[in-house]
């Protein structure tokens, strides 16, 4: 069922990339706040720490701002034609087909990761395992930023890019989402919500910020 649901988000995503790229690919330029907490973000790791953007998607634009920043940064997804998109639009950084819940990095390779809108796409039921995975990948007092939408849904949902798809959507809830990731290897540092922009979904977003616990237990279902 896993490996099912896997196929799906990566046809889902291969299909939509060209068009996802078309509408996202300047999207920072009309949110100060969120270029704010990446450079907030970026600003607590010293120069050239590793950092991974997991579910890059097709612009890399995470992933740009990360190594503007002076970070040795990676940007990884699920779909092959999201990350050849990348490659092309940022062609001096690195980008890689992986799946977030099951990366192919060493354990402690990051001081740092960005969940960028990236959450959306799997059960509920499946996250700790993601979360895990995050905190297997970073060091100890490494740095997690997660970004998702309000809400309370999950589920099937008609692809909202026309691709005449279904994908798998979920929202959170900020304590909800507090709780899935210090259940699961961290220490929650803060958590704040914006009110959409005119321009968008009129959901609103959070920002959760987390640091690695120190000495934390590997298990075998950490992957």
């Amino acid at each position: 069922e896993k490996d099912e649901h896997r196929a799906t988000v990566t046809q889902y995503w291969d299909a939509v990339a060209e068009r996802y790229l078309e509408l996202f690919r300047d999207e920072f330029q009309g949110k100060p706040f969120d270029r704010r907490k990446l450079a907030s973000f970026a600003g607590e790791l010293a120069a050239g720490a590793r950092v991974c953007d997991a579910g890059c998607g097709p612009c890399g634009h995470v992933t740009r701002l990360l190594a503007d920043a002076v970070l040795n940064a990676v940007g990884v997804d699920i779909s092959p034609k999201c990350i050849e998109l990348a490659r092309k639009e940022q062609p001096s950084l690195r980008f890689e087909v992986m799946d977030m819940a099951w990366m192919d990095f060493p354990d402690n390779e990051f001081q740092g990761l960005v969940s960028y809108y990236s959450l959306h796409y799997q059960p509920k039921l499946s996250l700790g395992g993601v979360i895990r995975e995050f905190a297997r990948v970073l060091r100890a007092e490494g740095l997690l930023l997660i970004v998702v939408k309000e809400g309370s849904g999950e589920g099937w949902i008609a692809a909202p890019m026309g691709s005449g798809q279904q994908v798998f959507w979920c929202d959170f809830q900020p304590e909800e989402l507090q709780s899935l990731v210090s259940a699961n290897g961290f220490d929650v540092t803060g958590c704040e919500v914006r009110e959409p922009m005119p321009e968008e979904i009129a959901v609103r977003r959070i920002y959760l910020t987390a640091r690695r616990k120190v000495g934390i237990q590997r298990c075998a279902d950490a992957r």
